[in-house]
C-alpha cells in the first residue's frame, strides 16, 4: 500500500484571504448607516436584516473553515504518527532513499519525519508529503 501524500501541500494558502470584518467592525458601520440615513425616507428593514443574515453566514463559514482546517492538521499528525517504523522511500538528490521512520517531531504544528536507512544514515525533518510507504 502506498501513500503519495500526507498532511498540508507546501506553499498551501488558506481558501479565504480576503480582508473581514469582524462583529465590533460590522456593528461599528451598522450604527454609523442608522445615524446617517434620511429620517424622511429611512432604509427599509428587511435591507438591515439581510446585512444581518449575511454577516451571519460569513461567520459560520469562517468558523467551519477553522474547525475543517484543525480536522486535517489533526489528520495529518494521525496519519504521520502511523509512519512510525515503516519503511518508506524517499526521493534523495543522488535517487530514491529507503530507510524506516524513526521519529516525529513537530514544528508550528506540522509533522516533520526522520528517517534512518539500513546503513544508519539519519535523514531528519522530513515533510510527510516526501515519503512513500512501500513497505509495512
Amino acid at each position: 500500500m502506498s501513500i503519495d501524500a500526507v498532511g498540508r501541500v507546501a506553499g498551501e494558502q488558506p481558501l479565504n484571504e480576503q480582508s473581514t470584518v469582524n462583529l465590533d467592525e460590522f456593528m461599528r458601520i451598522f450604527i454609523t448607516q442608522l445615524n446617517y440615513q434620511d429620517p424622511l425616507d429611512p432604509v427599509d428593514n428587511r435591507e438591515f436584516l439581510t446585512q444581518l443574515a449575511e454577516f451571519s453566514n460569513l461567520e459560520i463559514a469562517k468558523s467551519s473553515q477553522d474547525n475543517i482546517s484543525d480536522l486535517l492538521e489533526v489528520s495529518a499528525v494521525s496519519q504521520s504518527l502511523g509512519l512510525l517504523g515503516k519503511t518508506v522511500e524517499v526521493n534523495g538528490s543522488s535517487g530514491a532513499i529507503i530507510g524506516s521512520v524513526s521519529s516525529i517531531r513537530f514544528s508550528d504544528g506540522l509533522p516533520l519525519l526522520t528517517l534512518t536507512t539500513s546503513t544508519n544514515e539519519v535523514i531528519a525533518d522530513l515533510s510527510p508529503a516526501e515519503v512513500r510507504i512501500i513497505r509495512e
